[in-house]
């Protein structure tokens, strides 16, 4: 079945940017993510879960004072084995 996503506000690309050991569904960095509430896709859905409140804040065009940029955010993964760094970028269309 193929699942067509409505474009719903700006789209969020997450960007593997770091790791710090190998991870356990084998992104590295460059790999590159389209998430929304809708989707999370092949990121990791661990991840994802840590990250969803903050993936919809910037597709809805919120914002949050801690980051310089209000476009970006940069988190880690909740696996402490795995560090994973993910750049969260939203992309106004």
């Amino acid at each position: 079945m193929a699942v067509n996503f409505p474009q719903i506000g700006s789209k969020v690309i997450a960007k593997v940017i770091e790791t710090k050991a190998d991870c356990t569904i084998g992104m590295k960095p460059g790999d590159e993510f389209e998430l929304s509430t809708h989707k999370c896709g092949d990121f990791c859905g661990l991840f994802y879960h840590n990250i969803a409140g903050w993936v919809k804040i910037l597709q809805f065009g919120g914002a949050f004072p801690v980051f310089e940029d209000p476009d970006v955010q940069v988190w880690e993964c909740p696996n402490a084995n795995n560090r994973v760094k993910v750049e969260l970028r939203r992309v106004k269309e």
